[in-house]
């Protein structure tokens, strides 16, 4: 990857390090996420999907909610 800038706030080498877990960002609601951490947290919950709880996967469509309102 390059050094580019991500979302203008990250450089390419820097991601996605610099995104809070999911713990921490479980204790706020996806509305107060920045788009990248909703980018990041929708791929690993796709890809998880398969194994995901019923709790998980209401997460997981709040996310694709809140990414589909922003239009992302």
């Amino acid at each position: 990857m390059t050094d580019e800038k991500l979302d203008g706030k990250l450089d390419a080498h820097e991601y996605p390090r610099k995104i809070p877990d999911f713990q921490f960002l479980s204790t706020k609601k996806p509305e107060e996420w920045t788009e990248i951490e909703l980018l990041q947290l929708h791929r690993t919950m796709s890809d998880l999907s398969p194994y995901l709880h019923e709790q998980d996967t209401a997460m997981h469509n709040q996310i694709t909610r809140e990414m589909e309102r922003r239009g992302i």
